[in-house]
């Protein structure tokens, strides 16, 4: 029975990316609390994620190094912990009500990144994107058999961007994606766990981003574009295992700038496939900036604090109005 409940709670634990994509937090604390409206703004170090034809606008020396998390169903977090209480108290039956309570997907999933950029024009970054699902959970009197995979991606991006005119500048990603996926399918039975096959495999690729910023001289509007995954890269990993495809996508923006202070923003993406609408703005008070948007309708939330040679950021914002995701610059140099 403890075997059981316990397998139970690795379930709950595992599903927290259940949905048939747990969407992988996209590195930038501005551009979060701006609403994700960034393709046109891009101007940290950030930028390659979101249009690499912003490096330009970074220093000659940028150190970022940033941490994002995003959480699903985290009202069930506390009835997950009440769960772990019962079964450590060998409480079975209080254990067996709480996870009637609880609803997977849930948990929380954080995104690290590095990046760097030298001389206005190259960066080098990197960040970590994981899945993990379960593809059958099936329970038949004692026993449960279960079914799980998890993926995971490690991209590395060499980024190169170039003012081609006075108003024109270009920039490009080169990525090498890592990927690692693997595939149990197990059951447990009383206080006995037979695996019934297990599997592992690896894949590699290459791909593209291209990224367009327009600004006319002495003009307040900048018109940004990015191009993702240019070429649509697959991930193969095994007959048994499948492959992935990095499906194209096309993001357009623009900003408007009326006066330093001052910076409004809006952007779309996804041009080819279930579009979504970004708004944000930025008041930059110099030692603090305040940021707002909304990010497919929900309120985001940041703020900037510059402290001589560093800079901390901070955003925050409620998707669906109820998983709350944050993005922390942790040092920026």
């Amino acid at each position: 029975m403890k075997r059981w409940m316990y397998a139970m709670i690795g379930t709950l634990m595992i599903g927290l990316a259940t949905t048939s994509c747990f969407a992988f937090i996209k590195p930038g604390t501005k551009a979060m609390g701006m609403g994700g409206a960034f393709t046109a703004v891009a101007d940290d170090i950030s930028s390659v994620y979101w249009n690499p034809a912003g490096i330009t606008k970074t220093g000659y020396f940028d150190l970022d190094i940033s941490l994002a998390v995003g959480g699903e169903n985290v009202e069930d977090l506390e009835n997950l912990y009440n769960l772990y209480q019962a079964v450590e108290d060998k409480d079975y039956d209080a254990a067996e009500k709480i996870v009637g309570k609880i609803n997977a997907p849930l948990g929380l999933a954080p995104t690290f990144t590095i990046g760097i950029g030298l001389f206005k024009r190259i960066a080098l970054s990197g960040g970590l994107q994981a899945d993990f699902s379960i593809t059958r959970f099936t329970k038949d009197g004692n026993c449960i058999e279960i079914e799980d995979t998890e993926t995971a991606l490690v991209p590395i991006y060499l980024s190169f961007a170039r003012k081609t005119t006075e108003n024109l500048t270009l920039g490009l990603n080169a990525k090498y994606i890592q990927a690692a996926r693997h595939q149990s399918n197990f059951n447990i039975c009383e206080e006995d766990v037979y695996v019934d096959h297990e599997e592992t495999a690896r894949a590699n690729a290459f791909s593209f981003d291209v990224g367009i910023l327009y600004q006319r001289k002495d003009s307040p509007f900048t018109l940004g574009v990015m191009v993702e995954d240019l070429l649509e890269p697959e991930l193969k990993f095994s007959e048994g295992l499948g492959s992935m495809t990095l499906s194209r996508k096309i993001n357009i923006g623009i900003a408007y700038r009326p006066f330093p202070l001052l910076t409004l923003a809006a952007d779309v993406h996804n041009l080819t496939d279930k579009s979504t609408l970004h708004i944000g703005g930025e008041v930059d008070l110099k030692l603090i900036k305040l940021r707002a948007g909304l990010n497919e309708g929900d309120l985001s939330l940041g703020v900037g604090l510059n402290f001589f040679l560093f800079n901390i950021q901070a955003a925050y914002y409620e998707k669906d109005k109820k998983d709350p995701y944050v993005s922390l610059v942790l040092f920026h140099m």
